[in-house]
């Protein structure tokens, strides 16, 4: 391998899902390449996931170039895949130290260390990818998720709202903007953003389910249950899907259809707690109530910190005369409600929600 390097730059160094190359380019390093085809073989073998072979071959450019910032940016993002996420920082600092400019190689160490839970580190990164390249929408739909994560709500809109100007195609970044508007109670823009992003990728599973939320919490019922129904016909095996198309035909009431679709979301996801539940709710309204009690029993089995699916056995063994283990489940879900005539009304809570 001859050291005439001159350039040769990887800077997204993302999968690119090109087709399988020949096995010769395993054995490229022991060639008499020059560093910019040996980079170029080992960027076919890791967009293809060759990972072992990959590092090899950056390994040997590094023999002969131990700066060489693209080796050191994707050898970093290797070690990453393969859960050493310190030697990947390691690797990537010294890629961007050695090369100020390579945005690429900041975005995926604002990557790595925001799932570290480094947030402040990875903003500072994405922040710095933006400022070398000001069109990168993939730093700025980044740092939109990391001021998310932070808390900031009103910067994480105006990253995505950044990243869609760049690329008005960017689904994804679509679908986040819309998340962080809805919990910013601006529903009716974040349905548009829904849409757009279902309009650029129409297989967008997360969009169509948080659209048709969206659309529920609306009131936007029949548009809410036929946006599900176009989701579970590209994707019929989707849990999530059925149980809120089931919550969302049982606020119409269609209630045997909704007894099918959370039965459906249970059989595609046996732990599925929030299905059980919803399932009990159900059987519960339709005066089913032994039922009903089985489908919560098997909700809190799932998840013993349920406290609605707790309440709600408790409200339905009270139903069935089963008063002492009602008031017991009804108050480890609900809490118990106290009156004093000084203090006046104080609920001592039951059990804290579980996600």
């Amino acid at each position: 391998m001859t050291n005439d390097n001159t350039g040769a730059d990887n800077q997204s160094g993302k999968n690119s899902g090109s087709s399988s190359q020949q096995s010769d380019d395993s054995a490229a390093a022991e060639s008499s390449l020059t560093i910019d085809q040996a980079l170029a073989s080992a960027a076919r073998l890791f967009s293809n996931r060759r990972f072992a072979e990959a590092e090899q071959l950056y390994r040997r450019i590094l023999q002969v170039d131990a700066e060489n910032p693209v080796a050191l940016h994707l050898l970093g993002l290797i070690a990453f895949e393969a859960r050493q996420p310190e030697a990947a920082i390691k690797l990537i600092r010294a890629a961007v130290g050695n090369a100020p400019d390579y945005f690429g190689a900041h975005n995926n160490l604002g990557n790595i260390l925001r799932d570290q839970g480094r947030l402040e580190e990875a903003l500072a990164c994405y922040r710095q990818a933006t400022q070398i390249k000001p069109d990168y929408f993939e730093a700025f739909n980044n740092l939109g998720t990391t001021c998310y994560l932070m808390g900031n709500p009103e910067e994480a809109a105006d990253n995505f709202r950044k990243a869609v100007s760049l690329n008005p195609g960017f689904a994804a970044a679509y679908n986040n903007l819309g998340n962080v508007l809805n919990e910013l109670n601006n529903t009716s823009e974040a349905v548009t953003c829904y849409r757009q992003a279902i309009d650029r990728q129409n297989d967008f599973i997360e969009a169509y389910y948080n659209l048709a939320a969206a659309r529920k919490s609306l009131g936007q019922l029949d548009e809410a249950v036929s946006t599900l129904h176009r989701a579970l016909a590209i994707k019929p095996d989707h849990a999530d899907l059925h149980n809120l198309l089931g919550t969302t035909l049982q606020k119409v009431g269609r209630m045997d259809e909704a007894v099918s679709h959370y039965r459906q979301a249970i059989s595609l996801q046996p732990d599925l707690a929030v299905a059980h539940s919803n399932l009990g709710n159900a059987q519960e309204l339709l005066g089913n109530l032994e039922a009903a009690a089985d489908s919560y029993r098997r909700a809190l089995d799932i998840q013993p910190g349920f406290a609605e699916a707790a309440g709600s056995l408790g409200s339905v063994l009270l139903s069935l005369g089963r008063l002492d283990e009602g008031l017991a489940m009804e108050q480890r879900g609900f809490g118990v409600i106290h009156f004093d005539s000084v203090s006046g009304v104080a609920i001592d809570p039951g059990m804290p929600e579980q996600p």
